[in-house]
């Protein structure tokens, strides 16, 4: 049995596994995961390979020619920082640095037609006070081209001229590097983990945590036995061996709304909305700086949406990180009507939309007059309970709302009100009914949708809301502040 165990020290290639083992052997199963997915370059994992400097923890060979290089690095604190010490420390007079040994790898490896592309994957963050570091572009996790149009007397062109003194190079020795390096800074195992089980369903295997170990083993397995070249064929056979594959690959659209993920090019689809948002931190960013964004988001989705269905694909894992409105939305256009199945990784376990029932006991029903016109306001507050902000905002925004159904779990809200994927089903069946047949006895031509629970309920909710009526939804703008509107769904 593979056992994990802390160490400050490097990482141990023993029986006796460690954290950064782990975390290494993570990466290789996602390197792994990308050789076999169907639309790819790659064609080939290597795993401490010998040839290719000091970036050999992971090598995926692309049949183009642009090969990705990734260097690993763990740290049991994941605060220490990626910073110019770091960078550039040397523990004796004879040792490498960091940075020495990503430029000999550079110079060894950019002697070709194709660059390479290397990487520094680590759960350190990256050192904001830095003045070369902090214009890492979150796009392209590349200093280029900011450290290229640095001003001559600035501070970050002053530390491009640091590190070609430390490299014993020239200024534009240093940028052409930095054109290859990508820098992946606070990639955290749980992190790691959910994109790794995305992969593992976009591939058609089974995602649950189980088989993501299982799958992670495959990669210690060939490291203690020195297996350094692995080939498509080698990692479907180790799938085939653990019963691993489970149906077809799927699609992965990826929604980065409120946050950028380091790895765009996992997903089938990928939609950046990060720079229309207000606020410099995924917590901050509730809102557009333009209410008009909220339109161009809703016209990306649908085009992603049709490029999809264009393909022929109805089997969707849904990825990114954004707030309740978004969920609700991407479910909705993702409709099950349309005969399309999503899945959502809620904390490490694979949510699909199809996923058996489990029963539950009906939610609780309380309705709230607004008088205020013709329409239904909905809350549905599955870890807390939205009724009070929620009426305080429909009188004071003025809404033309005659009432206000409040939907809770029969328990209470709270933040474990749903168990998993077949709760969430059942949940999203139940939420969507009460509201027919509150429309029923109640007709209206609009819903205003307020929702506060787990982002994958909110998700198959959407999925199933058919046979309503047109629905604005809302997003939440903090404690105190109200809400704004974020999208329409014709349902």
């Amino acid at each position: 049995m593979t056992v994990l165990q802390p160490a400050a020290g490097p990482a141990s290639r023993s029986g006796v596994r460690r954290f950064g083992d782990h975390y290494q052997d993570l990466i290789g199963w996602i390197a792994a995961l990308r050789v076999i997915h169907p639309a790819n370059d790659f064609h080939q994992v290597e795993i401490e390979i010998n040839g290719v400097g000091n970036i050999d923890d992971v090598v995926l060979r692309a049949a183009s020619g642009r090969h990705r290089y990734t260097q690993v690095k763990w740290t049991t604190n994941p605060t220490n920082m990626i910073d110019n010490d770091y960078l550039t420390k040397q523990e004796t007079s004879k040792s490498k640095s960091l940075l020495q040994k990503f430029f000999t790898s550079w110079k060894k490896l950019a002697n070709g037609t194709e660059l390479p592309v290397m990487e520094l994957v680590t759960n350190r963050v990256l050192d904001p006070a830095d003045p070369l570091l902090s214009l890492l572009d979150g796009r392209t996790d590349l200093l280029n081209p900011a450290a290229r149009l640095a001003g001559p007397n600035t501070a970050a062109s002053r530390r491009v001229a640091e590190w070609a003194t430390h490299l014993n190079c020239t200024r534009d020795d240093v940028l052409d590097m930095l054109d290859t390096l990508s820098f992946k800074p606070g990639q955290s195992v749980n992190g790691e983990r959910d994109r790794a089980q995305s992969l593992m369903l976009a591939n058609g295997l089974l995602g649950d945590v189980d088989s993501l170990d299982r799958g992670m083993s495959i990669v210690t397995n060939w490291v203690l036995d020195g297996r350094r070249q692995i080939t498509t064929e080698d990692i479907d056979a180790e799938i085939e061996r653990l019963h691993l594959r489970a149906d077809e690959p799927r699609a992965v659209l990826l929604i980065q709304a409120i946050n950028r993920e380091p790895n765009p090019d996992d997903a089938t689809e990928a939609l950046d909305w990060v720079d229309l948002y207000d606020g410099d931190s995924p917590p901050a960013r509730r809102q557009p700086c333009d209410p008009a964004s909220w339109a161009t988001m809703s016209t990306q989705l649908d085009n992603a949406v049709v490029r999809l269905s264009a393909q022929g694909l109805r089997d969707i894992v849904v990825r990114g990180a954004m707030r309740q409105a978004t969920f609700f939305t991407v479910g909705a256009r993702l409709s099950q009507v349309t005969g399309t199945n999503i899945t959502y990784i809620q904390n490490g376990t694979p949510w699909p939309s199809d996923a058996p029932r489990i029963a539950i006991s009906p939610p609780t029903q309380a309705v709230i007059q607004i008088d205020a016109g013709p329409d239904l306001a909905v809350a549905i507050g599955m870890t807390i309970d939205p009724a009070p902000a929620v009426t305080k905002y429909l009188t004071g925004a003025g809404l033309p709302v005659e009432s206000l159904l409040v939907l809770l779990p029969s328990e209470g809200a709270h933040d474990q009100s749903v168990a998993g994927p077949g709760q969430a089903v059942a949940y999203a069946q139940a939420l969507r009914n009460a509201v027919r047949a509150h429309l029923e006895t109640t007709p209206s031509d609009r819903v205003h949708l307020f929702l506060a629970g787990p982002g994958g309920l909110a998700l198959l909710l959407g999925n199933r809301w058919n046979r309503v009526a047109p629905t604005d939804v809302y997003e939440d703008l903090g404690p105190g502040r109200g809400y704004v509107k974020a999208f329409t769904v014709a349902a």
